[in-house]
């Protein structure tokens, strides 16, 4: 239900977001040639749109980490839920694009729309598109048949389970939201696009101590990989790691999964 609920609080963030940057376009459009109560009107809408995706984005991050994976038979993976801080700066350019945008639409209905200033704009929106495609897909790790995968803003990186220390990693420090992985054959490690390292993982969405215990649950048991990505395994693996593995760090601020997590 929590992961349900946070989820949710995503989707409204993007949502009222966009709406808010599309209303203000709308608004710039049919405004007449100086209405500065109109202007002002859609320029409060937009800053009301903006805050109110903050916070709920807000409540998102402050929700914690559950300890619980997505299960997606049709990749197959389990994948950790998209945070909260992947989505923050793709809103901003969103948010930026379009106050940019509207201070051009006066000029366009004026068939005076300086070319180099509207390609700039354009160019700001299609990136701000696709970061935010990005996000929504979701940043965090997914735990696959073959290894592990997980996107970068701007790049992926690809581990094997063969690239990956036997016995590792470790159950990281409770709060701690980077997760180090070693590699014992760090040639099969594949990063694709723009990757500035391919060692540290993001835990922010996911307790770190679950992360660590399925990643080095495989990394031993290679004869459980191809059945990942199937409810059945996933049922498997939380019996594992909640009652064969050691317990969870007792200062960790990680919760463990109620009933409706998963």
């Amino acid at each position: 239900m929590r992961l349900a609920a946070m989820t949710l609080c995503r989707r409204l963030a993007v949502a009222v977001a966009l709406a808010g940057s599309a209303g203000y376009l709308i608004a710039q459009w049919f405004a007449s040639p100086g209405d500065g109560a109109l202007d002002g009107l859609s320029s409060i809408g937009l800053l009301a749109a903006e805050v109110i995706s903050l916070g709920l984005l807000a409540v998102v991050a402050l929700a914690g980490r559950p300890a619980v994976f997505i299960v997606r038979p049709a990749e197959p993976s389990f994948s950790a839920p998209p945070g909260s801080q992947a989505l923050l700066m793709p809103l901003a350019m969103t948010v930026w694009a379009s106050v940019e945008a509207g201070s051009l639409v006066g000029s366009a209905r004026s068939h005076d729309l300086p070319l180099r200033d509207a390609v700039v704009v354009v160019l700001w929106m299609v990136g701000a598109g696709v970061f935010l495609a990005r996000a929504w897909r979701g940043l965090g790790v997914q735990i696959r048949p073959e290894g592990l995968r997980w996107r970068e803003l701007a790049g992926s990186v690809s581990v094997p389970w063969d690239a990956l220390t036997a016995g590792r990693p470790l159950r990281p420090e409770a709060r701690t939201r980077i997760l180090a992985l070693t590699y014992a054959r760090p040639e099969l490690v594949r990063r694709r696009g723009l990757v500035f390292g391919h060692q540290l993982l993001s835990i922010d969405t996911v307790a770190g101590w679950f992360v660590a215990d399925a990643i080095r649950h495989y990394v031993t048991h290679p004869e459980r990989r191809a059945a990942i990505g199937t409810q059945a395994e996933y049922d498997r693996l939380l019996h594992v790691v909640h009652n064969e593995l050691a317990d969870p760090p007792a200062r960790s601020g990680d919760r463990m999964p109620g009933p409706g997590l998963t």
